[in-house]
């Protein structure tokens, strides 16, 4: 039984959010060409804060995870630090050209786990 348990969402700059639990990650619009278009993967972000011994807040931008096209081109895979998630291809694209608002993600589980 697939159980949705983030979306993908459309933002600012044509960027991709993808939004699970209480993480929040990126896909920059430069990145989502790439993939759409060529099929190489796209490094998923996420904007870490951490205050410095100074009492300063410094945000980065790591990279943690990536996404891919599946072997067939139907989906796409989305591997970031809390988990493995796919979406089908349809979907994304929709909401990466704004003709869907959001798309659902679905954990990824490998061939042969239950």
């Amino acid at each position: 039984m697939n159980e949705e348990i983030g979306t993908l969402r459309l933002g600012t700059g044509d960027n991709l959010h993808l939004i699970v639990g209480g993480e929040h990650y990126r896909i920059a619009e430069d990145d989502l060409r790439t993939l759409l278009f060529r099929g190489h993967p796209a490094p998923v972000t996420m904007t870490v804060a951490e205050e410095g011994p100074d009492g300063v807040i410094v945000t980065e931008t790591a990279i943690v995870g990536h996404a891919a096209m599946g072997v067939t081109g139907r989906a796409v895979k989305i591997f970031t630090r809390i988990g493995h998630f796919i979406v089908p291809l349809v979907s994304f694209r929709r909401v990466v050209t704004g003709e869907a608002v959001s798309a659902p993600l679905f954990p990824l589980i490998e061939e042969g786990y239950p």
